[in-house]
């Protein structure tokens, strides 16, 4: 069995471009890898899970797509799909160009500050062009791609989906949950059709859908993309719910990529199980202790609300999967003990297995009183199963005490006492390889990371840091060693010369020509936004009120004294 990959992509806004450069990387280094000449099975490497939010989704779906049905338009590292959407199609003078030129139509002003026509123009190039004439070509699949990939992208719900938890006395509690997500399995043969890939374009628009700078984004859901329990009934099987950027509550969704990975693995062969974590945050503090009363005034405070937001949906998955690593450690260390002193010879090891089979089967069975309280349904995993797992993840054990023998039987059911005891029985040791930079390393950080796409220099100094990160953790001797992904074997191709100016890029060191693409769009729109409100009776206020309003912010933005 190959070395299986899932891979989660944090929400990056324009530090898309970064994340662009990390995966191109390492497609292009599990390609070469994967093509040496008689490489063992065991040591290839696939990727089967994509996970993302917000930009991260987006790039994920192109990802899968690209990876299963057109893998040669990965051939050149300036020339991929990657590059070409997050480094040349997505910049600041396509997003504030609301108004088609063809048409003359302009996007609502009361409903985005940006172009959302130019996000789903690109997505729809990318993703669904490819039906556009009834017939599309014979698909290329990657050398880097599984049979199948699980496709996730997190989604936040305006409307909310209700769920019910009964309370006492007789009474119930609902509950309405916004944090949403999109998840489909995608294969060659069957999903390659024009239905599958419009639904997954529109459902990266909508993860994408930054709030304000974007327009909301509806979707049809059918009640089954909705598994947990406790769901209140809908009206028909289908409903239409309003979206907005998946990134505002779940930024990085390691817990979903796992969730997928449990579908595919069913707990079995975790050993040659990785998961890769992209995000372009995580080195620097999020803090900032000069915030006080005194200078929480309306723009400050808006800005550093936006970071406070963006910060509590950061690594809480990640968090949560080292804290059940640390967990199944302990338990993976008592184990080791229980098998020592067996081998030594402590204990009744025939009393320890009785007693341990006593205890499984009151572990295994639903409790008989439960008295008033609500007792959680036993998971699905049978006893005899859950043996066979236990004896394949703790296989080295069990043959140093004599397979079939009553030692080891003691060992086995002892063991997942343990773990069935600890709630562990669902839960994986996760390895996860974190590609993650300093802000103070990117060009793009600034303004809620939107200054990237004020120029295309700064998309390629990230991307190309993206790259450079990516290859460091590849050649990391760590993952060389055993048990681990690699060695990856390949050898890195051409990076551009990353421009050192650029580390770190403040808006106020941002030149006068590129902020005024961004201050004479954003000053269309608000104009825009007051004619839609009041008419034509706005035209006189544009210039003798709005402009000069719009000129005092847009100079505290920058922090500048122009006129």
């Amino acid at each position: 069995m190959p070395k299986r990959l899932a891979i989660t992509i944090a929400g990056a806004v324009s530090l898309g471009s970064y994340e662009a450069g990390v995966l191109y990387e390492v497609l292009d280094a599990i390609h070469q890898h994967n093509s040496v000449p008689a490489m063992p099975d065991e040591q290839r490497i696939k990727i089967d899970v994509l996970t993302g939010a917000s930009s991260g989704g987006m790039t994920a779906a192109i990802m899968a797509h690209k990876m299963l049905y057109a893998a040669d338009e990965f051939l050149d590292p300036y020339d991929n799909p990657l590059y070409n959407v997050w480094v040349k199609r997505v910049d600041l003078a396509g997003l504030v160009a609301t108004e088609d030129e063809d048409s003359g139509d302009v996007e609502p002003a009361m409903r985005s500050i940006f172009s959302s026509n130019l996000v789903e123009q690109v997505l729809a190039e990318i993703l669904t062009d490819r039906y556009l004439t009834g017939e599309w070509p014979k698909p290329v699949t990657h050398l880097a791609a599984a049979t199948s990939i699980s496709l996730g992208m997190t989604l936040t719900n305006l409307n909310g989906v209700d769920y019910a938890y009964e309370m006492q006395p007789g009474r119930k509690f609902t509950y309405t949950r916004h944090d949403d997500e999109m998840m489909r399995v995608l294969s060659v043969g069957g999903t390659d059709n024009v239905k599958t890939w419009e639904e997954i374009r529109s459902a990266a628009v909508a993860s994408g859908a930054f709030p304000l700078a974007f327009r909301t984004k509806e979707l049809e859901r059918h009640r089954g993309d909705y598994r947990k329990g406790n769901l209140e009934p809908w009206t028909s099987d289908s409903l239409r719910f309003t979206y907005t950027d998946g990134a505002m509550l779940q930024s990085e969704p390691l817990g979903m990529a796992k969730r997928l990975v449990n579908e595919i693995d069913e707990h079995w062969n975790n050993d040659s199980r990785f998961y890769l974590f992209v995000t372009p945050h995580g080195k620097t503090t999020s803090a900032d202790a000069s915030f006080c009363e005194e200078n929480a005034d309306y723009l400050n405070m808006m800005k550093r609300l936006a970071k406070v937001v963006l910060a509590q949906s950061e690594f809480e998955d990640w968090i949560r999967a080292e804290e059940v690593n640390q967990q199944i450690a302990l338990l993976d260390a008592r184990a080791r003990d229980l098998a020592e002193s067996l081998r030594s010879g402590e204990g009744d090891v025939v009393s320890m297995k009785r007693a341990a089979e006593d205890l499984l089967r009151l572990l295994f069975q639903q409790p008989k009183n439960g008295g008033t309280r609500r007792i959680a349904n036993i998971g699905s995993e049978t006893l005899n199963n859950a043996r066979m797992r236990i004896e394949h993840q703790y296989k080295e054990e069990l043959a140093s005490l004599g397979e079939g023998s009553e030692r080891a039987a003691a060992f086995r059911d002892t063991t997942l006492g343990f773990e069935k005891a600890a709630n562990l029985g669902d839960r994986d040791y996760m390895r996860i390889y974190g590609m993650t930079v300093s802000e103070d390393q990117l060009a793009g950080a600034e303004l809620t990371a939107f200054l990237g796409f004020f120029d295309q220099r700064y998309r390629d100094h990230d991307y190309d840091r993206g790259r450079l990160v990516a290859r460091a953790v590849l050649n990391d001797p760590v993952l060389s060693q055993p048990g681990e992904l690699g060695p990856v074997r390949y050898t890195p191709t051409r990076t551009n010369p990353i421009d050192s100016s650029l580390n770190g890029m403040l808006l106020r060191s941002v030149p006068m020509e590129e902020q005024e693409i961004f201050r004479e769009g954003i000053k269309r729109r608000v104009n825009a936004m007051v004619r839609e409100l009041i008419g034509i009776w706005s035209y006189a206020a544009d210039i003798a009120v709005i402009d000069p309003i719009m000129n005092a912010i847009l100079n505290q933005v920058f922090e500048t004294d122009r006129d």
